[in-house]
């Protein structure tokens, strides 16, 4: 599995960026370099807050703590009403997460691309040969699957994802359950990726998200990892609003 590797035009605006995503806030302090480092935030006042600190966030949740917290603080909300970098074919309803997500690959230049996002749902989204977004496909995740049939179930109780791959056939209804979750998942996605990558044989493939560590050994091995794709985007995505990327 291939490490994320980024390039960035010289010397640009520090920040911090904060991405509010449904299951859980990460955060990560980036230098003019570009170098930084990524941590999740239990609470807002963990966060490395200044005078002097520019901040950023991402709110996919609609978290009023974070949100008050962080606009008290003159914090940047990025969204997908912002101009982007990049033509895209998707409506305004683009989420600022996959925007953020499109443009930390855009910015690579290896196209054509298709980036796997694995957090509470999964999105996959296509950028062509000429680095256009032709738009993308929204599917549960397996924490998600998991969790609605214990909701909308009378009996099936809920259980967590194992943190080793399920047997195939489960013999009780916790195994059941988990090789449901993991292993549809898994297959469906691998079903995507394989009608994908036949129709753009060349494309880069990326991944990222809170579920994707569990999964990459049965993807590509050709695989960018990426678990911080977001959070770079963002900043590279501000950066570009405040006219530091061509």
């Amino acid at each position: 599995m291939e490490n994320t590797r980024f390039t960035s035009p010289g010397r640009l605006e520090p920040a911090l960026v904060v991405d509010i995503g449904n299951s859980r806030v990460k955060a990560a302090l980036f230098d003019e370099s570009g170098k930084y480092k990524a941590f999740i935030a239990q609470r807002p006042e963990e966060l490395p807050i200044s005078k002097l600190t520019n901040i950023i966030f991402i709110d996919t949740r609609g978290e009023a703590l974070w949100r008050e917290y962080l606009l008290h603080r003159g914090a940047e909300e990025l969204t997908s009403a912002k101009p982007l970098p990049l033509e895209t074919f998707y409506s305004k309803e683009l989420g600022a997460d996959r925007a953020a997500q499109l443009v930390a690959v855009w910015y690579q230049r290896q196209f054509p691309a298709i980036i796997v996002s694995m957090g509470t749902a999964w999105v996959i989204d296509i950028l062509d040969k000429r680095g256009i977004h032709l738009g993308g496909v929204i599917l549960a995740g397996a924490h998600l699957r998991l969790k609605a049939l214990h909701t909308h179930t009378g009996k099936l109780p809920l259980y967590p994802l194992p943190s080793l791959s399920p047997p195939l056939i489960g013999i009780c209804t916790q195994e059941a359950l988990q090789a449901g979750a993991f292993w549809g998942t898994l297959l469906e996605i691998q079903g995507w990726l394989g009608w994908l990558t036949a129709s753009l044989p060349q494309a880069t493939l990326w991944v990222t998200g809170g579920e994707s560590a569990l999964l990459l050994p049965y993807l590509p091995v050709q695989t960018i990892f990426a678990p911080e794709l977001t959070l770079q985007g963002a900043w590279q995505w501000w950066n570009y609003l405040r006219g530091y990327f061509p």
